[in-house]
């Protein structure tokens, strides 16, 4: 067996294999035999992604992993970027999902979410906070509002973050996220009693303490025959991250 077979199988080792679980394995093994430093990063988070795969058993939960994995794939085929990952779980506290370094000197983070696909066929976060009778556009986009508010607080002081949102490949070119970051904004300043209440944030300046954390946004999709990308860049970001980088990312994803 090869090395990337033999690290596909340790992975895997023990689940009885549903067609979503299939469905990883095969990519992991078709994305390692294309990269050697891909593999290379397999193997030294091979414990911890077992483990993800492992305590991950429905279809969502597993495509949410891919995404992980399917970043840190298409990060690595750029020799410039290198890899940590889960860098904040040792001091067991919320953080984004990878430490990216930049040419050596230029260390960011990327956090990687995706919008889920719910039973109604939907696309949504998974969480329990759902609009009811709005248009389709506006259900869409309030899940993209939600996912920002959730994953803000692991946005890291004094380094560029950068969140990234997996989906279709239609949501991508229909969304405009310099519309939908300007109309949060705005909710937020006005202090919108709703956007508040769905919210852990009490007023404007606690949640601009994490807002001037986040570098952008990257809104993508991806599939055998398309790579597509859309990036919003927070110019209040404080400390801001370098455009081009982040276009660079926008470019690989």
């Amino acid at each position: 067996m090869t090395k990337q077979a033999d690290l596909t199988a340790y992975l895997f080792e023990g689940i009885m294999l549903q067609r979503f679980d299939a469905a990883l394995s095969a990519d992991m093994l078709r994305w390692m035999e294309s990269s050697p430093r891909y593999t290379d990063f397999v193997d030294i988070y091979r414990d911890k992604i077992r483990k993800k795969i492992r305590v991950t058993r429905d279809p969502e939960s597993v495509l949410d992993v891919r995404s992980e994995l399917e970043v840190a794939c298409r990060l690595l085929d750029d020799r410039r970027f290198t890899l940590v990952y889960e860098p904040y779980a040792s001091a067991k506290r919320r953080g984004p999902d990878f430490a990216v370094t930049y040419r050596a000197n230029l260390v960011f983070n990327i956090e990687v979410a995706r919008l889920r696909v719910e039973a109604s066929g939907s696309e949504g976060t998974g969480d329990a906070l759902q609009a009811e009778r709005e248009p389709e556009s506006a259900r869409k986009e309030d899940r993209i509002f939600r996912i920002l508010l959730n994953k803000l607080g692991q946005m890291q002081s004094g380094m560029g973050n950068l969140l990234t949102i997996h989906t279709r490949e239609e949501l991508v070119r229909t969304i405009d996220l310099g519309k939908l970051m300007q109309t949060l904004k705005t909710r937020a300043e006005g202090k919108d009693p709703a956007f508040y209440a769905a919210t852990r944030y009490p007023n404007p300046a606690a949640f601009y303490k994490d807002f001037h954390h986040l570098s952008g946004i990257l809104l993508w999709a991806s599939s055998p025959e398309i790579q597509l990308a859309q990036l919003w860049v927070n110019k209040q970001s404080r400390p801001g991250l370098d455009e081009r980088v982040a276009r660079l990312v926008a470019q690989l994803l």
